[in-house]
């Protein structure tokens, strides 16, 4: 054999060879890509949970500009002046027994209660604004309920009411319930 026909074709073998290498460089290093991207969708989608917002803090903010911001704002809100929501919290807590959780503290349960009932909201509202579930909310309004019904007797005067015949008769179904809800 003619030695230059030869060593043609081992350089045509080399060159296969070296294209057949890059070929297969560039196959690997785009399947290393692929993999790469769909860790990282991965990861981003069900790895990395953090919140959008940061609740705690959106929820202390609301708090603090409802009553310790100016005045006008607490009163618009929760029908009290700062002095007499901070009042009504202490005599809630000795008197009332309303005691402070873990989560809500006495100030923030008021506050939930007086918002509802300042402004006739539905628990789903007041759950946006606290950033509390609607069975934390209902919990706290029942808990500020019970407690203002304890401290009732020493601040609400309650007046004897005489009805005619015929307006009695309207109102003796409620004698039990006006019963039970003076002995709280």
């Amino acid at each position: 054999m003619d030695p230059i026909i030869v060593d043609t074709t081992i350089s045509s073998r080399k060159c296969k060879r070296e294209e057949y290498k890059k070929i297969i460089l560039l196959v690997a290093a785009c399947v290393v890509h692929m993999v790469i991207g769909v860790v990282t969708w991965y990861h981003n989608s069900y790895f990395v949970k953090e919140p959008t917002c940061n609740w705690e803090l959106e929820c202390c903010s609301f708090l603090n500009h409802l009553y310790r911001g100016t005045e006008k704002d607490c009163i618009e809100q929760l029908r009290l002046s700062k002095s007499a929501f901070f009042n009504l919290c202490r005599i809630l807590q000795e008197n009332g027994g309303l005691v402070r959780t873990r989560n809500v503290p006495t100030t923030e349960a008021v506050a939930m209660f007086l918002h509802i009932l300042a402004h006739n909201l539905k628990y789903r509202v007041v759950q946006f604004s606290y950033c509390r579930s609607n069975e934390t909310i209902s919990r706290k309004f029942n808990d500020v309920l019970r407690a203002i019904m304890k401290v009732s007797k020493d601040y609400l005067n309650f007046q004897p009411c005489t009805l005619e015949d015929a307006e009695a008769n309207k109102w003796r179904w409620f004698e039990v319930s006006l019963s039970i809800v003076r002995r709280y």
